[in-house]
């Protein structure tokens, strides 16, 4: 229990961090019109995939304490349905007509970096057998 905690308060954290940079990154004068014609504010996006890191690893950490043997199986069933569930939200993005592809970056950037940390801490999970 107390290292689940520990896990949930620094995913908690890199995520707040990532959208703290991402949103300082958008004010640079640069980038600071990038923003005008997303589809999804930046906050959205990330509260989407953090939601779905936590419920993923909420899942494994459940899985991995009932049947340690099925932690990966776990993951790439989760991971597919957070790829699916991502397609449909990126469809907008992706059928967008203003050639700027910022947004898409964006978007695929902030899903891989989530997809990096649900993959350490499952490496971590299936390690610890």
């Amino acid at each position: 229990m107390k290292n689940s905690i520990k896990l949930f308060t620094g995913i908690t954290i890199a995520a707040l961090i990532l959208v703290i940079a991402n949103t300082l990154l958008y004010r640079l004068p640069q980038l600071s019109s990038a923003t005008d014609n997303f589809v999804y504010p930046l906050w959205l996006v990330y509260l989407f995939f953090f939601g779905f890191t936590v419920i993923i690893l909420a899942v494994l950490l459940k899985i991995s304490v009932k049947n340690k043997e099925q932690v990966g199986y776990a993951f790439l069933f989760l991971t597919a349905l957070k790829m699916a569930a991502s397609y449909f939200m990126a469809r907008p993005i992706l059928t967008k007509t203003i050639d700027d592809p910022t947004e898409k970056i964006n978007f695929f950037a902030v899903f891989i970096l989530f997809l990096a940390i649900e993959a350490y801490y499952t490496a971590r999970l299936l390690n610890n057998k």
